[in-house]
């Protein structure tokens, strides 16, 4: 089977050239393509095409990074539909076909990094997936970070789609394909940047320099202008022009009302999809308010921004993509990857590559004889301008002037390179401080919010809960990606403000339920909710449902007080903190010996099966054979026991030294609150090392495996919070380990025996080893 009858297999249509060429080519680093030609299905069916082939360019991950939330669910769908129709390909050759998953905000989706092996598609947000190649995943427990580090920064191909959108992001992406290629990886490691309106000029960067003879790009070729298909999207008619009201100081109190009216005229004349574009969130609301409330209104009307929580969001995707008469008004949420084609666009200036995008959404496969836009001006006074400069919107005014045509062979004709601003730039330096995760004695981390995206755009999540009392309790379940509501931050602010005003004013009042009023965060070191009122990127903060803001027509308001319906979550994964393990109480016992001898198994297997050779799966391999040997620590022990006393269902089998438990959700935390066994383990190995894992260097990696392979010992051993102190006071002691103290001999999977060690905690002076 050819490349050609693989991509109609999978797509139920042939490749238009362009896409075929994708798929026989080296990838390029730029693909400049048009909207509505196929940029996602081309990208997804090269990169199966390419892995099913075993060309060794194409990373087993192809990890597809977007600006927004509102894109990723429709990606997610078709990439999935398209793997399933590429199963018959893979399970001839003895595989199974690829799966596909989604990172954002909550999203509890894990299977990928529970099997590195597999080929996975990973569509996900530019703030999940570039936090977590840095280090920093947002909305992820601290714990798992170096899990998703790592594997989304080798053996991948990156693809950046609707980088116009993406700011920061775009030069954060070439600098870490830069730090990926100098520092080296396992397996390969690409990246692609996509979009219609891509420039070269952000992707010039310091440590990722432009080649003499520019980057590759994959753009139309003759062949593709003869395709009848290509050439009636190519040649789509979009008559454009400027609306007869404008966004002014003096019409600001009015403009709601005016633009509703314009709409609605526009609408009864034309009908089908009339959309509307603002570029604010508030203005979108005010619009929604005014134009649903308007007598004479023609068709349902629905509004669709980045804050409405996942399912009031995916009702007004699926009332998008309807076939009836309807107005959506909308935000740049759609402007990049909605596959929806209106017969009227209203849209407020912005810069001039996102008005393209816009126009994208306008008779998008060419089939509407009477398609036509209106642009409503923006004055540059102010705050209007907002979120945009007003200098890049008076270069799409001047643009727009000269243009009377939309349509994608107009506007291939528009000379235009985006300005790029001044930005922070990600150096190696960062990269590097970013591997240790370990909070600062403040239990403060590195903030990479300026390198995943302009500052203007961070956001923070709040998820709504109906508790009882002031506080939940530590048990609480952790948030669910259906629960979760993006928020800018700069609104998160205002809004936490207003509440702590409210509390202030029922707590003078002694009215009922003023400790509601409030935004919780879980502290996963000290194992408790903390009350937040300086919101940071990436976090997700708890809300009571009686705090307000949030409505299931409008997204998130701000207005406090107003009862929120919550969201009932799904499952009851509790919160995570240092003294949690809860993989070790599993509802049935087995020894450590037993879990020794089936973790070493499986790391051979998976060694195997992704390549390692030599003193790197040699290391492997002995870290898993040691990884658990610290709980055979008498704290350990005793807290795996502590849940089943008094359950004779539950009580352990035999007297032997345990790795799973029966009883119980987690053992609570122990007699040392803190206690880690991994760093127990890796104190064993260094005092014992038994050799066979190659020089010091080795050594030293299969020390650093066995104390990270939980995430919450890597770089940095100290004393933390609530730690119970040794009665002498000169003993050294850290996350539950005292100095001298003895673990008993573990039998290993080869069946010699390690042990009995006394651990040594001098790593911890500074200068020891």
């Amino acid at each position: 089977m050819g490349a050609a009858e693989f991509f109609r297999q999978v797509t139920g249509r042939l490749p238009f050239p362009w896409q075929l060429r994708l798929m026989e080519e080296t990838w390029p680093s730029v693909v400049d393509i048009p909207t509505g030609l196929g940029k996602t299905a081309a990208v997804v069916v090269a990169w199966l095409w390419k892995r099913l082939r075993g060309q060794p360019e194409t990373g087993r991950r192809l990890v597809y990074c977007l600006p927004m939330r509102s894109l990723v669910a429709q990606t997610r769908s078709v990439a999935d539909h398209w793997c399933r129709a590429a199963g018959p390909a893979f399970e001839s050759e003895g595989r199974p076909p690829p799966s596909v998953h989604v990172l954002m905000g909550g999203e509890a989706d894990a299977g990928w990094e529970e099997s590195p092996e597999a080929e996975a598609i990973l569509v996900g947000t530019q703030d999940m997936l570039l936090s977590r190649a840095l280090n920093r995943g947002y909305g992820l427990s601290r714990y798992r970070w170096p899990i998703s580090f790592g594997l989304l920064n080798q053996d991948v191909l990156w693809v950046l789609d609707e980088t116009q959108l993406m700011g920061v992001g775009v030069e954060t992406t070439a600098q870490l394909h830069a730090f990926r290629e100098s520092l080296g990886t396992l397996g390969p490691s690409t990246t692609i940047w996509m979009s219609a309106t891509v420039g070269s000029s952000q992707l010039d960067t310091v440590d990722h320099p432009q080649p003499a003879a520019g980057f590759r790009r994959l753009c139309l070729g003759e062949a593709d202008r003869h395709c009848p298909e290509v050439a009636r999207r190519w040649k789509a008619r979009k008559p454009v022009g400027f609306a007869d009201i404008a966004l002014t100081p003096a019409s600001r109190s009015s403009y709601a009302r005016d633009l509703a009216e314009l709409v609605r005229v526009l609408h009864s004349e034309r009908r089908g999809l009339t959309l509307v574009v603002v570029n604010r969130v508030k203005r979108a609301q005010d619009l929604f308010t005014a134009l649903a409330g308007k007598r004479g209104a023609a068709g349902a009307v629905r509004l669709l921004h980045s804050r409405f929580r996942p399912a009031d969001r995916r009702d007004a995707e699926a009332f998008l993509g309807r076939e009836e008469d309807r107005i959506v008004i909308a935000t740049q949420a759609v402007e990049a990857g909605v596959d929806v084609s209106a017969r009227t666009l209203v849209t407020e200036l912005a810069p001039w590559p996102s008005l393209v995008q816009r126009f994208g959404r306008l008779n998008r496969f060419g089939r509407e004889a009477e398609a036509h836009a209106l642009v409503v001006d923006v004055d540059g006074a102010g705050d209007l301008p907002l979120p945009y400069e007003a200098g890049d919107l008076e270069e799409a005014r001047r643009i727009l002037e000269k243009v009377r045509d939309a349509g994608p062979s107009s506007l291939a004709a528009v000379s235009h390179e985006p300005r790029t601003p001044i930005r922070p730039v990600l150096r190696r330096k960062d990269t590097l401080d970013l591997f240790d995760t370990t909070p600062d004695l403040l239990g403060n981390d590195m903030d990479v919010a300026p390198f995943v995206r302009d500052e203007q755009d961070t956001d923070v999540r709040f998820y709504w809960r109906d508790y009882e009392g002031d506080t939940p309790s530590a048990s609480h379940a952790s948030p669910h990606r259906d629960e979760l509501c993006a928020v800018s931050l700069g609104s998160a602010r205002r809004f936490l403000r207003d509440l702590r005003k409210r509390r202030d004013s029922a707590r003078k009042k002694k009215e009922p339920g003023a400790g509601h009023l409030r935004a919780l965060s879980w502290d996963p070191l000290e194992e408790r909710w903390r009350e937040t009122q300086d919101p940071r990127p990436g976090r997700i903060l708890l809300l009571h449902v009686a705090a307000g803001g949030y409505d299931s027509s409008l997204g998130f308001t701000g207005r406090a007080g107003e009862r929120v319906a919550a969201v009932p979550p799904p499952s009851e994964e509790e919160a995570d903190g240092m003294s949690g393990d809860p993989d070790s109480f599993r509802k049935h016992w087995v020894s450590l010996p037993d879990h020794l001898r089936h973790v070493k198994t499986e790391a051979e297997s998976l060694a195997s099966r992704l390549g390692l050779r030599g003193p790197l799966l040699r290391a492997v391999v002995t870290a898993a054979a040691w990884h658990d040997v610290g709980k055979a620590h008498p704290v350990f022990q005793e807290k795996l026991r502590a849940p089943a006393e008094g359950e004779s269902g539950n009580l352990p089998p035999r007297e032997d030294l345990w790795a799973k438990s029966a009883g119980g959700k987690g053992g609570g935390r122990g007699g040392r609150p803190g206690f880690r066994h991994e760093l127990a383990s890796a104190l064993a190995w260094l005092t014992t090392r038994p050799g066979g894992a190659g020089d010091g260097r080795w050594e030293n990696l299969v020390a650093y495996l066995t104390a990270a392979h939980h995430g919450k010992v890597r770089l940095s051993i100290r004393s933390l919070p609530g730690e119970t102190r040794p009665p002498e006071p000169e003993r050294l002691f850290a996350r539950g380990v005292w100095d001298g103290d003895e673990v008993p001999a573990v039998v290993l999977p080869d069946g010699t025996e390690a042990g009995p060690t006394r651990l040594d905690l001098t790593p911890l002076l500074m200068g020891q080893g």
